[in-house]
Order: C-alpha cells, then structure tokens, then sequence
C-alpha cells in the first residue's frame, strides 16, 4: 500500500513538474533504452541514404559533435564542418545504400555507444572522370549518442569509421 501510494504520489509530482517546466519532464523520464538508440540510428542512415537536406540531417546530431573518417586524419567537428562535408559527399557519392549488418549497443545513464557494421555501397565520381563506379563496402564504426537534457532527444557527439572493407555489391542499381 505504502508503495503504491508512493508511485501516485511521485507521479503526480512528475506530472504538475512537467506541466510548470516542460524540461524537467526529460530529467525526470527513462534515460535511455535499445530502442531509442536503434532508431536513432536507423533515421540517420535513412536520412542518409535518401540524401535528405541538410537541415534535416542536423537534427540527430550535439553541435560539437565530432565524426573520424580514415580517408583524414582530422575529424570533422560541429555543425557548419559537417554541412560543407555532406555538400561535398553529395557530389562524389550517390545510389547510396546503407544497411545494418550487425549492431552491439552499451548504454550508461545519458550515453550509449553503438559498435556497428554498415554495409555502404553506392555510385562514387570523381571530377573529370567520364564515368562513376559502383563500389561496396562493409564500413565498420562506433557512434556515441547523448539524450539531450533540454528536449530529451538522441545526439549523435561522435563518430568513428574505424575501417573500410572492401566487399561484393548485393545493391548494386542497373546500369
């Protein structure tokens, strides 16, 4: 009886907390669970893959986040350097497919780490060259996400492409 009169009671507080100040709702609710993490994931690479505007891709991501490529060995840090990288991707690559092969995901209060294995193919073109070239990857990276304590939404604050392995296509569009 105790109990459960205690849980009404914490949740009214809870309730009138929310009602006064809206961001105390994302203090006081579940920090974080796989599926919040998962889907998180899940838009960015939609996103991603459908070459949504930028505006849209900004969304997911802390604004000091920081993403490694192997390709430079400087990451690629806040907001405005991530808008001119994605300019810059969208003119190289394209028929882009990125799909989960295996995900691991450790979550610790606000924070989760995700080990995944993207299987990355697309058309890539270089400048000046007369025609693109379908190539396929399996991209090993690490993605660290915060829950915002202001809006309660996922954060993308870093990412790492640890390795590019070269595989066969299973995507590949017709020529």
């Amino acid at each position: 009886m105790f109990r459960e009169k205690t849980s009404r009671a914490a949740a009214v507080l809870m309730l009138a907390a929310a009602t006064l100040c809206p961001a105390a709702t994302f203090a006081a609710t579940p920090l974080l669970d796989r599926a919040m993490v998962q889907n998180a994931l899940l838009g960015w690479y939609a996103g991603t893959n459908d070459h949504k505007p930028v505006e849209q891709l900004l969304k997911y991501l802390a604004d000091d986040v920081q993403m490694y490529y192997p390709d430079d060995p400087k990451p690629i840090t806040g907001k405005p350097a991530f808008a001119a990288w994605y300019a810059n991707a969208l003119v190289h690559y394209f028929d882009e497919t990125h799909q989960i092969e295996s995900i691991d995901i450790r979550i610790e209060g606000r924070k989760a780490t995700v080990a995944v294995v993207v299987r990355w193919e697309c058309r890539m073109w270089a400048p000046g060259d007369a025609k693109s070239s379908y190539q396929a990857f399996l991209s090993h990276q690490r993605v660290e996400f915060e829950k915002s304590a202001t809006d309660g939404r996922l954060l993308m604050t870093k990412k790492f492409v640890d390795a590019l392995e070269k595989t066969p296509p299973l995507y590949q569009p017709e020529s």
